[in-house]
């Protein structure tokens, strides 16, 4: 993506290597998943995503909270290292929770069309959304 710092990149790729999300992959997927997305910065009470709406993108929490809601019920709270928005990009379905940010939240978006790519390039990117889709118990996306 145009407009990215080398510096910045390589320290973001660090700080994603230090989360057990991305325990699977190595640094050359870290690099062109930072390259595939772009920062982004939001203060408390903005939501990522809303349920009900078609998927555009994904999210990697770098900083903060967020909350994540299934017919305004609070199902669970994610942090670092935490992906949002995965069910809806891995299977092209409309968002099944809203996510809401609990403290100022950043950290990389990756729209689908680049995530799409990804995935085929980086099989290790694509195991790891797989198992965090696993992972989440309820509708988280």
């Amino acid at each position: 993506m145009l407009g990215h710092d080398k510096n910045e990149d390589r320290a973001l790729v660090g700080l994603l290597r230090g989360f057990a999300t991305f325990a699977e992959c190595n640094d050359a997927d870290l690099a062109d998943l930072v390259a595939a997305g772009s920062h982004f910065s939001l203060p408390a009470g903005w939501p990522l995503v809303q349920e009900g709406i078609p998927a555009d993108c994904c999210y990697v929490i770098t900083s903060g909270t967020a909350r994540v809601f299934h017919q305004r019920e609070q199902i669970a709270e994610l942090g670092p290292g935490d992906f949002v928005g995965e069910k809806a990009v891995l299977h092209g379905t409309l968002r099944s929770a809203t996510v809401t940010s609990s403290t100022h939240v950043e950290g990389l978006r990756v729209d689908n069309e680049a995530m799409a790519a990804l995935l085929t390039k980086r099989p290790h990117l694509g195991n790891t959304l797989r198992a965090v889709e696993a992972s989440h118990s309820g509708p988280v996306s």
